[in-house]
């Protein structure tokens, strides 16, 4: 193979790897969540689309007291359900509270996992 193709092939597979990586890390995350995961309350601070995404940006107080400020990705019936200062819930990890996720998707991976919510 020339060089010149292996010039094209490595970045494009160092990407795939990457990307491949990170869906494994936040899988392990969400399987944490589902099992260990205690509920907060949380506070929508914007909502925003990006490149055809329907994202939000929200604050909550971890079991430790400290604020926390994650976003998320999430499906349009949820993003125009939600209000810009209103409330959403929240799963988060007692022992690694800015690990945490809207509360709906982890209720879809304690299904998915046949866990007890």
């Amino acid at each position: 193979m020339s060089s010149a193709v292996m010039g094209m092939i490595l970045p494009a597979l160092l990407i795939i790897i990457a990307i491949i990586a990170a869906l494994v890390w936040r899988g392990r995350q969400f399987g944490r969540l589902a099992r260990h995961g205690v509920p907060v309350t949380g506070t929508v601070v914007r909502k925003m689309r990006q490149g055809g995404a329907q994202r939000i940006a929200f604050t909550y107080r971890g079991p430790d007291g400290h604020e926390y400020r994650r976003a998320a990705t999430i499906a349009l019936g949820k993003w125009v359900e939600l209000a810009e200062g209103g409330p959403i819930p929240i799963i988060c990890l007692p022992d690694h509270p800015q690990t945490s996720a809207p509360a709906w998707l982890i209720e879809d991976a304690r299904r998915a996992l046949k866990l007890q919510p």
